[in-house]
Order: structure tokens, then C-alpha cells, then sequence
């Protein structure tokens, strides 16, 4: 039974990187702009581009990338998140 339940928290921990959350903002410019969050160790920088250019309907440029990874006895836990600002 404990076993069942570790593996319910790592298949959790790991389905919450599956999918980027996109904030909507305004950029230091003035301009509109989104801060995309694409964490965990089974997604990518291409989720945080593509989540980028959904929001922005196309073109955008990307102001400011981060990113971190931090080693847990689960494996690492990575975040990533950009801003990216819409061109029209």
C-alpha cells in the first residue's frame, strides 16, 4: 500500500511539468506581454515557446528566461518560466 501511494506522489509530481501556465502582464515598455511557466523535468523550453506564441498569436520576443533545477530523492524538480512580449 505505501508503495502505491509513493508512486501516486511521483506520478503527480511529474504530471504537474506537462503543461504551461500563462499569465498575462504588461512588459516594462508598455506593452502586452505573458509570463510562461513550463516547470518540470519532463517538459521543455519548446512548451514555454509554444505557450508563447498561442498567447501572443504569433510573433513575440522573449525579455527575460530563467531557469533552475533543483536535485530531489524524486529527481530533479525544474522550473522555467519566460516573459515574453507580443509584436503586432
Amino acid at each position: 500500500m505505501r508503495k502505491i501511494s509513493l508512486l501516486s506522489i511521483v506520478v503527480a509530481v511529474a504530471m504537474t511539468g506537462c503543461a504551461a501556465t500563462v499569465k498575462p502582464m504588461t512588459t516594462p515598455e508598455g506593452k502586452q506581454g505573458f509570463l510562461v511557466e513550463c516547470d518540470g523535468s519532463a517538459d521543455s523550453w519548446a512548451s514555454c515557446y509554444e505557450a508563447a506564441t498561442k498567447a501572443c498569436q504569433g510573433k513575440y520576443s522573449v525579455i527575460d528566461r530563467n531557469e533552475s533545477s533543483t536535485p530531489t530523492a524524486y529527481g530533479p524538480l525544474v522550473r522555467r518560466n519566460l516573459i515574453a512580449e507580443c509584436k503586432k
